[in-house]
């Protein structure tokens, strides 16, 4: 399911210094093959410090900013999204409370939303069963599978400042024309 560092392509420019401080070590996102397909229509990105608010400011700054963006997504679904990608960035990587890990909002062209958190560890042990993990009856949901039941693909990449976690969102269904917007009543 990964793809090596080669074969991945820019899918546009960051500002963001690698975590570790080295301003030379600038990185560009990436766009894990086969799982984005276009050129971006819209853009944001932010930091948040890997401390234990991590997940949470990144679920509601997602919330906020989905929602004044006004992206065609399930903006709740993606601000739970959203913090699990940043909740594992932050448990995961071994960066200390006070780094910033960089977050990314990409809307691409068809509609689909593209979730990524780059953090500063080069590999993802156990990435293919953390994905394919089913919680046994009375076992507590994980994050990744909660993304995955809220409709999210989630992919891996190594880069040369470590790797991005991507989560790509479908938009939402859009009602057939020929149906009315609001149903008859007597």
């Amino acid at each position: 399911m990964t793809a090596p560092a080669e074969r991945l392509f820019k899918l546009f420019p960051t500002e963001h210094p690698a975590l570790d401080g080295n301003p030379e070590a600038q990185e560009a996102a990436v766009a894990v093959p086969g799982l984005v397909r276009g050129e971006p229509a819209w853009m944001s990105n932010a930091r948040f410090r890997a401390n234990r608010h991590a997940a949470e400011n990144a679920r509601s700054y997602t919330r906020m900013h989905l929602t004044l963006a006004n992206v065609c997504v399930d903006i709740e679904d993606a601000a739970v999204i959203g913090g699990v990608l940043m909740a594992n960035a932050a448990l995961h990587s071994g960066v200390p409370a006070y780094a910033q890990i960089p977050m990314q909002w990409v809307l691409l062209q068809t509609g689909e939303l593209l979730i990524q958190v780059q953090d500063s560890r080069r590999d993802f042990p156990g990435f293919d069963e953390a994905v394919t993990w089913e919680p046994a009856e009375g076992e507590k949901p994980r994050g990744l599978w909660i993304a995955r039941q809220l409709g999210a693909k989630i992919a891996f990449a190594p880069t040369e400042a470590g790797k991005i976690v991507q989560a790509l969102i479908k938009p939402l269904e859009v009602p057939a024309w020929d149906s009315p917007a609001v149903s008859d009543t007597p």
